[in-house]
């Protein structure tokens, strides 16, 4: 086998558990659909927020939601051999990431083996293999942001998860991010790039570091997951929203008690943009005419070399209403981003590159309420022929 497709889908499923449990349906069908219509040999889901924002609550439906995933694509598509580990530990405060990853293969494929991080030897994948604790974890490497790391030192469930794979000689890593997010619109818009933007430099720097501590990342790797990546919200009201020319900006007091800050135009006194540390409201209307000058503001993936990503055209996935009837709605708690992200590294992007088939990098459920985040996807079909390109396997930051 020269080459395999592989389908490669990112969801942040804060949304789906507890209450809002009634949108699994509709998100079950949007993700098979997809699945149905690219028909991957290697399917691999990374989530974030298992269990849901009320995880300690909730965090018991995550286990049926993969089981039932699971029935879904071995029944209709072929893919028997499956592993899953989701970090369901909510009470080791020092350890919880809150991810959860889930990896299916086709009865058509080679040898599966996974990399067992304990004899440092792989093991063959014959079956369905489910994992959730944290203290026995032989095939993924899990690491928690560290405290100092977070904004105001105030953690949250956010770390990486890798695991390391084989498809019959073609050896290849998946890593699950998620890293941290615009807890205050108010400092985010203060700088350009502003705090949290620096904040997730240094934390993809750390995953990298943590990789290469544990063994250097030397095949094809693809890194999928919430990145939180935003706007440069400094530069999108500024130079979009409410440019100077047309706009003044008021600080007040909210009813809160916090900084509230207002751009009004200078001529009609119009609101054009309201920015509380939990409330971005503004005027633009977020259509696809939107997405050229949207993108040109999408500037953090640009600090990382050694990571490539297909051309995104498709709107931000974050952050949507969480509403079954307002599909399309996103809702005025921050700015529109791209926050769902697939990236490969160099090698994989090299693989990529040897076969003709186009990828297909998009959202799911365009139409339909899957959560405040609307599900990515990259499809490709990777090359399974060793190479060893004259470029780096995989880079950090740019200092």
């Amino acid at each position: 086998m020269e080459s395999s497709t592989f389908l490669f889908l990112t969801a942040n499923v804060g949304s789906l558990f507890g209450k809002m449990r009634t949108l699994q349906e509709g998100w079950l069908a949007e993700v098979v659909k997809v699945v149905s219509t690219r028909r991957p040999l290697v399917l691999a889901f990374h989530f974030q927020e298992v269990g849901g924002k009320d995880y300690a609550h909730y965090m018991e439906q995550m286990k049926p939601f993969i089981s039932q995933l699971y029935e879904k694509c071995s029944s209709q598509f072929g893919l028997n051999r499956a592993l899953a580990y989701v970090d369901e530990e909510f009470s080791n405060s020092d350890t919880f990431t809150a991810l959860g990853s889930f990896y299916l293969f086709h009865d058509s494929l080679p040898d599966v083996e996974v990399f067992n991080f304990t004899t440092m030897k792989f093991d063959a994948l014959t079956q369905f293999q489910m994992h959730t604790e944290s203290s026995a974890l032989p095939y993924f490497q899990k690491k928690r942001f560290l405290k100092e790391m977070f904004h105001k030192r105030q953690p949250s469930r956010k770390g990486f998860l890798r695991c390391h794979l084989k498809v019959g000689t073609f050896v290849f890593d998946l890593v699950n991010v998620h890293l941290f997010h615009d807890s205050c619109n108010i400092a985010a818009v203060e700088m350009s790039p502003s705090v949290f933007a620096k904040q997730r430099e240094c934390g993809l720097k750390f995953v990298f570091d943590e990789i290469s501590r544990c063994f250097p990342a030397e095949a094809p790797l693809v890194i999928f997951g919430d990145f939180n990546f935003r706007l440069d919200t400094k530069s999108l009201v500024e130079n979009l929203l409410a440019p100077p020319s047309v706009a003044v900006q008021t600080v007040t007091q909210g009813d809160d008690g916090q900084p509230r800050v207002q751009y009004k135009h200078v001529m009609s006194g119009e609101n054009l943009v309201d920015v509380r540390s939990k409330v971005f409201n503004h005027t633009m209307n977020i259509k696809n005419e939107a997405l050229v000058q949207l993108s040109k503001l999408d500037r953090e993936p640009k600090n990382y070399l050694g990571l490539r990503e297909f051309p995104i055209n498709f709107l931000p996935s974050y952050p949507f209403v969480e509403n079954i009837d307002q599909a399309s709605v996103y809702m005025n708690t921050r700015a529109p981003a791209w926050c769902d992200r697939v990236f490969l590294n160099d090698r994989a992007w090299h693989a990529a590159q040897l076969v003709p088939d186009p990828p297909d990098y998009n959202v799911i459920g365009k139409d339909t309420c899957m959560g405040d985040h609307k599900p990515v996807y990259l499809w490709v079909r990777l090359s399974l022929i060793p190479v060893k390109p004259q470029f780096s396997l995989l880079s950090s930051p740019q200092n």
